[in-house]
């Protein structure tokens, strides 16, 4: 460690104990003593010479009361012993403008160290917390460079996929534009500033909402927070749902309607880690049949990242399908509580009925 460094690191380390600062304060004023005794009979007329060195140095390593302390002594002692007539404390008017000029010295000596002291100390603080800051603005545009990826490449399946043997370009430009709608909204139920959660009902309000026309979608739910890995697939999920609801299913229909009901489940013994179930039900629709081809729009509902399972039951009288994903807490729950200050709150103009 280089001298610079080594006052620096003094001048940020707080002041010791209370008997190491007595101790300290008690040498700081013997050894200066001592070495003034020894050469009294070179040094004639300065009483203090010796003393002030160490009010600087008891500035930096017992901090200002210490140094106060020691000052006060170094004016007894220096003015008992060394200032003529000695043994005799302020015996004349020049011996306690000596003290006081000694004293005034050793104040504005020690009022620079402390200064120096909280200069250092605030420009550490700052230098930590810009480095900080840094670190999270690194960490930020991982993220951002990370999701942008992500993003980048869904639509290009999207896109692979939805102009694959479709011969009416305009219906798959149609088909495209409405996943990347779907797409843009799962982006926008994340929560600004916090990019680790989304919500339902949020999501499902959002994802859910161009079908919805007629009232049939009937949401059933405890409030509860998702992990972002969950939040751009469910809401894509529902929407795909939600198309061939309405293209093939009860919301194609007057009298049909969606059920979309989920709940917590939990995964292990202590209740503290919890699984989001969500179901999808159609009913009052037209005769379901099994699909002979897979689509897109099935690997858009099947288990992947974000969704840790998922089953789709093709029934007669309407389809049923189940999402699972993992890491779920209720809002009820004490970590859901600590963000909720961050949420986002959805527009409660598109929001659908509850049952």
């Amino acid at each position: 460690m280089t001298r610079f460094g080594f006052v620096k690191s003094r001048l940020l380390a707080g002041p010791p104990s209370l008997p190491w600062t007595i101790a300290l304060g008690f040498g700081f004023v013997v050894i200066p003593a001592l070495l003034r005794l020894a050469a009294d009979s070179v040094i004639t007329g300065t009483a203090f010479s010796t003393f002030y060195p160490f009010v600087v140095i008891a500035s930096l390593f017992i901090g200002w009361r210490g140094a106060t302390g020691v000052a006060l002594a170094a004016a007894v002692v220096g003015n008992y012993f060394f200032m003529e007539p000695r043994y005799v404390f302020l015996a004349q008017t020049g011996d306690t403008i000596g003290v006081a000029s000694f004293l005034f010295s050793c104040a504005m000596t020690i009022f620079v160290m402390d200064t120096l002291r909280r200069t250092l100390i605030d420009l550490e603080v700052s230098s930590q917390r810009e480095a900080g800051l840094n670190s999270e603005l690194k960490h930020l545009n991982g993220e951002l460079e990370h999701r942008v990826k992500n993003i980048l490449a869904i639509v290009q399946a999207l896109a692979a996929h939805s102009f694959r043997g479709v011969p009416d370009t305009a219906d798959a430009i149609r088909k495209l534009n409405s996943r990347l709608h779907a797409l843009a909204e799962a982006q926008s139920v994340l929560v600004i500033g916090n990019w680790e959660i989304c919500y339902l009902p949020d999501l499902a309000v959002r994802a859910l909402a161009p079908f919805n026309g007629q009232g049939a979608v009937r949401l059933s739910g405890p409030p509860c927070i998702l992990p972002e890995r969950s939040c751009v697939p469910l809401v894509l999920a529902l929407h795909e749902l939600g198309t061939n609801a309405v293209k093939y299913g009860a919301l194609s229909t007057l009298d049909g309607i969606v059920e979309v009901r989920w709940h917590l489940r939990n995964t292990n013994g202590s209740g503290t880690a919890q699984e989001l179930v969500l179901n999808w039900m159609e009913i009052g629709g037209p005769p379901v049949e099994q699909p002979t081809r897979r689509g897109l729009g099935t690997k858009l509902v099947a288990q992947q990242t974000g969704i840790d399972a998922a089953t789709m039951d093709f029934r007669p009288e309407g389809l049923v399908c189940e999402m699972v994903v993992k890491d779920a807490i209720s809002e009820d729950n004490e970590e859901a509580r600590a963000v909720s200050t961050k949420r986002k709150p959805y527009n409660k103009a598109v929001s659908l009925s509850a049952s």
